[in-house]
């Protein structure tokens, strides 16, 4: 039997509707019900995250598909953390009305979750307990200087004037690819994911259902990865030279006595499950001893695809979520 119920909706935002998975808990008691929104990352679409909600029985899962990928690939612009974080929202707003929602970013989403964190903690006290967490899964805090992540290694990720095509390749390398690719057949986009070195151990359900869905037909009968090359170039962009991420940084991190602690994974290896991953061991520890309240979980054995796909990764990420989901929101007490 399934641990929750699953549906598809759309919800009005800025430009059209946004496409929205909610995953509704069947055993769940009288009362409040928890609730998490996952934010995928930026090639990446909601239904990555089935296998972290089957972990999570008793949880409602609140899964937005972002603007220019998948099911709301027709949404247009602007894009950039801001605007994937009011989306979010207005996502939350629609499905969990009543209580705290825990943020789960992965990749990007990491950091659409620290933007929205960011800009509820500038708003006032009743917006900061609405959301509790982030927790941010191999994404949401700054990447390391000259790391390439599978792609070809740059001076400085957050160089204002880094042209965007050098940050694509940087952090997404084979990914940001893939989405000019056409392919002839869904067999054929699954045999490409069967090959790559961050699948070696083959697809499972989650990872092929997840990958099924993400593919777009064309008029020629071919297919092609959902996501908006236009989306994936204004975010990337966003991402690291952009000034609400940052500001929403600052203001999660940057004042010792304020600030709510952020969980934050990592994965071993990369996109293209090498290592060091994205997020080096001594980047991390860096990181730690600057911001007191970051709990940082080194998730050994993983990549940056397969944390969200394994028994280790989805045990150790399902695990941290229920912490969150325990402690008070951000700003007050239990």
């Amino acid at each position: 039997m399934s641990s929750h119920d699953y549906n598809r909706y759309r919800v009005d935002v800025e430009g059209g509707q946004l496409s929205v998975g909610v995953w509704e808990p069947v055993a769940s008691g009288p009362g409040h019900v928890p609730t998490v929104c996952v934010i995928h990352g930026i090639t990446s679409n909601h239904l990555f995250f089935a296998g972290l909600v089957s972990a999570l029985p008793g949880v409602r899962v609140i899964g937005p598909d972002l603007r220019g990928r998948a099911d709301s690939r027709t949404l247009p612009g602007p894009f950039g953390m801001r605007a994937h974080a009011e989306d979010v929202l207005a996502a939350v707003d629609a499905f969990a009305e009543d209580g705290p929602v825990t943020l789960v970013g992965h990749s990007m989403g990491g950091f659409v979750a620290m933007t929205l964190t960011g800009l509820s903690r500038r708003t006032g006290a009743e917006a900061v307990r609405r959301f509790r967490g982030p927790v941010l899964i191999d994404g949401g805090l700054p990447l390391p200087v000259g790391h390439s992540g599978g792609g070809e290694p740059v001076d400085d990720l957050n160089d204002e004037d880094l042209d965007t095509d050098d940050l694509i390749a940087a952090v997404l390398g084979p990914a940001a690819e893939r989405l000019s690719m056409s392919f002839s057949t869904v067999e054929e986009y699954l045999a490409f994911f069967a090959a790559h070195p961050a699948f070696v151990d083959g697809l499972d359900t989650v990872a092929t259902e997840s990958f099924v869905y993400d593919l777009a037909a064309k008029d020629d009968h071919s297919f092609q990865p959902s996501t908006s090359i236009e989306a994936m170039q204004a975010d990337s962009a966003d991402m690291y030279t952009g000034t609400d991420y940052r500001e929403a940084l600052q203001t999660i991190m940057g004042d010792e006595e304020s600030q709510s602690e952020v969980v934050f994974l990592y994965a071993e290896r990369d996109l293209v499950a090498s290592e060091p991953g994205l997020y080096p061991p001594e980047l991390v520890s860096d990181y730690a001893r600057q911001w007191p309240h970051l709990r940082a979980i080194d998730v050994q054995g993983t990549n940056h695809y397969d944390i969200l796909l394994t028994e280790t990764g989805i045990d150790t990420c399902a695990a941290a979520v229920g912490d969150r989901l325990g402690a008070a929101p951000d700003g007050a007490v239990e």
